[in-house]
Formats: C-alpha cells, sequence, structure tokens
C-alpha cells in the first residue's frame, strides 16, 4: 500500500495540448505540473484576415462560433443581440459589456436546436468566421429562410508549429493523453502522424475528443483507444482529462 502510494505521489500524466497557440497556454493554467507533463504543440495556426465590413448595415442576430470570431471581428456593438457557443466564448463577451447573449453550451447541433425558435423569416445573421465556411450552418440558415452573411475575418491553418515537441511526446513517452478539439485539428493531427511512421509504438496512447464527428475524423489510423467528453466543452474535457489521467497511474 504505501509503494503505491509512493507511485501515485511521484508518476505523471503525459498530456499532448493541441489547440491554438493561445487556447493552449490558457488551457495548461488548468493542470497542477505536480501531476502532469505536459506537451504544447499547437496543430492549427489562427491569423486575422483583412476583410471589408459596412459598419452601416444592420444585423438581427450575430453568432460566433468559436473565441477567434470574437478575438478577430472588431466592430461588435452593446446593441447587438449575440449566439454563441460555449461557456468561454460567452465569458469573453460578458467582460466586454455585451448582455444581449444566447449561449449555447454545446457543437453545431446544439446551435442549431436552440437557435430555431428565434429565427424569423428573412432574418439578417451574421457569422465572423473563418475563411473556411460552414457550409452545414449556412444551409439550415437558409433552409430556415433567413440571410445568411459569413464574414471571414481569421484563417485556420493547420500547422504543427512546434514539431519538436510533437515527436517528443511520442517518442519519449510510453502513456500518454491527447487532446484534439476541432475536426479541423484532427485533420491536422492525423497529417503529423503520417509524417512520423512507427505507428504501432503510439497506438496505446489515449485521445480525448469532443464529439462523434471528431472521432470519426481519426478512424483508420489505428489508435485504440479514442474517447468523446460527455458535453462538446472544455469544462467536460478537463473532466474527462482527469478521469483518464487517474486510471493510467
Amino acid at each position: 500500500m504505501l509503494k503505491l502510494k509512493k507511485k501515485l505521489e511521484t508518476e505523471k500524466t503525459n498530456l499532448l495540448i493541441t489547440r491554438p497557440e493561445k487556447d493552449s497556454i490558457i488551457l495548461s493554467k488548468c493542470f497542477d505540473p505536480k501531476r502532469f507533463n505536459l506537451f504544447i504543440s499547437p496543430l492549427i495556426e489562427i491569423k486575422k484576415m483583412e476583410y471589408k465590413f459596412n459598419k452601416k448595415n444592420r444585423y438581427d442576430l450575430i453568432i460566433f462560433t468559436s473565441k477567434n470570431g470574437v478575438f478577430n471581428f472588431n466592430f461588435l456593438t452593446k446593441k447587438d443581440k449575440v449566439v454563441v457557443i460555449g461557456d468561454g466564448t460567452n465569458a469573453i463577451l460578458k467582460n466586454r459589456g455585451i448582455k444581449n447573449i444566447v449561449n449555447v453550451n454545446g457543437d453545431l447541433q446544439n446551435l442549431k436546436k436552440k437557435i430555431r425558435p428565434l429565427l424569423r423569416k428573412k432574418m439578417a445573421i451574421l457569422h465572423p468566421t473563418s475563411t473556411d465556411l460552414n457550409n452545414d450552418l449556412k444551409k439550415f440558415l437558409i433552409d430556415e429562410g433567413c440571410y445568411y452573411y459569413p464574414l471571414g475575418c481569421y484563417n485556420s491553418e493547420m500547422k504543427n508549429s512546434r514539431p519538436e515537441v510533437f515527436e517528443s511526446f511520442f517518442n519519449s513517452c510510453k502513456e500518454g493523453i491527447i487532446t484534439i478539439f476541432s475536426r479541423r485539428t484532427a485533420k491536422s493531427f492525423k497529417n503529423e502522424i503520417s509524417k512520423m511512421g512507427q505507428l504501432q509504438s503510439y497506438r496505446e496512447k489515449i485521445i480525448l475528443v469532443l464529439s462523434e464527428l471528431i472521432k470519426n475524423e481519426l478512424m483508420g489510423i489505428g489508435f485504440k483507444k479514442i474517447f468523446i467528453t460527455e458535453e462538446p466543452n472544455e469544462k467536460s474535457m478537463l473532466r474527462l482529462i482527469n478521469k483518464n489521467s487517474q486510471e493510467e497511474l
């Protein structure tokens, strides 16, 4: 019993964080360094894009499906009615004094269910988003009779900005947890794994994802353990990380 207690006190869980740089740094602060060896290797790079926006235009609703939309759109006013996905995005807007917010704590499917009662014919909806447009959301809003105006204010590039950290996690750690928060990150992850080869030695590591769609994106690359969070948000991911960390020890 004493040996087991000593093991629990000394062993750490190896954790690979793959979110964009800013999000990875914020997330890393949630973990006790006495319990986790953190490997921060962003697989997505966010870049603000030049865009034209007419401040005279009026929109009935503004939708933010990520924090990056908020960070890269500079024309939000306190009078705007806003729909957001996620507590983190909601908190950022509240701190900026935005009060008329509908928070959908989930994914795109939750968003569609929750905003349907808010929609009406010919409603003008602005969506500050990535230059990689979301055709699923576009189709949904058009089918509801709305005017959909996507605004590409940032670019999401699949890029491993710290390949040495990524390789170190796989080459130096027999066990570990990998976190993946989006389908685009999953695609970038697959690209990086394909470059490395020797997949057989990686398969015992655990991958944690936010949704079935992200899991499906990772199928076929040989990892045996891919788990989905109970809810598609950061809080649920943190709970799943802690659960799997305890099971690993």
